[in-house]
């Protein structure tokens, strides 16, 4: 575990603290992931998935928007994902995990995916 998870077990999450955490389209985007890709997840892997979604190319045809994407990830929507115990980030590594309150997100999540995904159709770039 992380320096900056507190480990997340035997969390309830407030309505208000699930809406705060799913306000973000960068936080949800990054808790779909870990339901998409095989976990441990690296944080670059997210980051570039990110990126992808934001700006419909592929991450490394916008090197500076990836990079931004990552630095955002890595100070902001990370350390407050994993603060509530819904993602595990692994510094040394810097990978992320599902933590006991992604569970209880999962619902708004599947909910969220749909408009998501209606505004760009699917996952920018197949995997």
């Amino acid at each position: 575990m992380s320096p900056a998870s507190d480990g997340g077990s035997d969390t309830s999450l407030s309505r208000e603290e699930m809406y705060s955490l799913l306000a973000s389209r960068w936080r949800r985007y990054t808790l779909y992931c870990l339901f998409v890709y095989t976990t441990p997840v690296s944080l670059a892997t997210v980051a570039d998935t990110v990126a992808e979604f934001e700006h419909g190319v592929p991450a490394e045809t916008i090197p500076d928007e990836r990079l931004t994407v990552y630095m955002r990830l890595y100070h902001t929507h990370v350390p407050k994902l994993a603060s509530a115990g819904v993602v595990d980030y692994d510094q040394s590594e810097d990978t992320l995990s599902p933590d006991t309150g992604l569970a209880q997100l999962e619902p708004y999540l599947r909910a969220d995916a749909l408009d998501d995904l209606d505004d760009h159709g699917s996952w920018p770039i197949e995997r």
